[in-house]
């Protein structure tokens, strides 16, 4: 008993807390709202990672389900990027 509960804590830096297991450095953070993203779907823009409710343009903060667009560092919808 002692030995699994052994093994299963060398993949983690000592100190900090898993989520489900895995390692809380390991799961990314939403750039929008700064929370790990435990959902099943994790979007990556800009190399960014985002939960798919906190991906919005920056200027209307329309939620960005489909297509989004890229400008300056900001992520806009397609009528904003246009303006």
């Amino acid at each position: 008993m002692m030995q699994s509960s052994a093994l299963a804590a060398e993949g983690a830096v000592k100190g900090l807390p898993e989520i489900l297991g895995v390692p809380v450095q390991q799961i990314p953070q939403c750039a929008g709202c700064n929370q790990h993203i435990l959902d099943k779907f994790i979007l990556k823009v800009l190399d960014r990672h985002w939960h798919s409710s906190c991906l919005k343009c920056a200027d209307c903060h329309m939620q960005l389900a489909e297509r989004c667009f890229s400008r300056a560092g900001s992520v806009y919808c397609k009528e904003d990027f246009f303006k």
